[in-house]
């Protein structure tokens, strides 16, 4: 509900910001046209890899490293730890962003330190010539092996490789009809070919109780239809990874 979901966030302090996103049952294609309400509409794409060990302990012990190549040429890292429910934000990094993730059946705390790379390292580390760790600034590090929900030995780092590409295209949704600043509608393609829809809109904790509505009213004003389930990103890349050793 709306004011439970602006108790936590504001009243108790947990969350940054609050994201609020929906897997869609559609090809992209269509549920972009139907969203902007143009034919062609212009989508941005980037590269986004998963760093983790080759058994992916990060993964598993609720850890993410995303290594993002942006416009331009730049690069940068996020250390992510995500916790189910609403876990109280002691012990967050300096410097840490903390966002509640609220999807349907679902709201995670997650927990995330991002950094610029160096662009020459980032590129060696993608061509297998640099070690994965180099990517990491010494606040992420810290926080890659206390994050989780168990600890991840220092010696984990220095096996860290990069997976993918994730190609990730995303078409910007002007929403203000429906009170929100915009939405993201994000169509993700794993190097296997596996895709995944996804729409989402952010908002400051204390537009909770606004934002939710006003969400699910473009929604149902779109027809736009969501999948039966939600699956987190980071499941998807267990997959993917589980299926390419198989």
């Amino acid at each position: 509900m709306p004011e439970a979901l602006s108790r936590l966030t504001a009243e108790h302090g947990l969350a940054d910001s609050v994201e609020l996103k929906t897997l869609l049952a559609g090809p992209a294609g269509p549920v972009a046209e139907v969203l902007t309400g143009r034919a062609a509409p212009t989508w941005s794409t980037r590269r986004s890899y998963l760093v983790d060990t080759p058994a992916l302990d990060l993964l598993r012990v609720g850890i993410e490293v995303r290594l993002r190549r942006r416009a331009r040429g730049r690069y940068d890292l996020a250390v992510s730890a995500r916790r189910a429910g609403s876990s109280a934000r002691c012990g967050t990094p300096r410097g840490g962003r903390v966002e509640l993730d609220v999807v349907p059946g679902g709201l995670w705390l997650d927990v995330e330190v991002r950094s610029e790379v160096d662009p020459r390292v980032a590129t060696r580390v993608i061509e297998g010539a640099g070690a994965g760790a180099d990517l990491l600034s010494p606040a992420q590090r810290a926080w890659a092996c206390r994050g989780g929900e168990g600890a991840v030995d220092e010696r984990c780092l220095r096996d860290l490789r990069v997976h993918g590409p994730l190609v990730v295209s995303r078409v910007k949704v002007a929403a203000s009809r429906w009170g929100l600043r915009r939405a993201d509608l994000e169509h993700f393609r794993f190097p296997s070919g596996r895709e995944r829809v996804e729409l989402s809109t952010h908002c400051v904790p204390h537009e909770v109780a606004d934002t939710v509505p006003a969400f699910e009213r473009m929604l149902d004003e779109r027809s736009v239809v969501c999948a039966a389930a939600y699956r987190p990103r980071t499941a998807e890349w267990r997959a993917e990874l589980a299926d390419r050793t198989n």
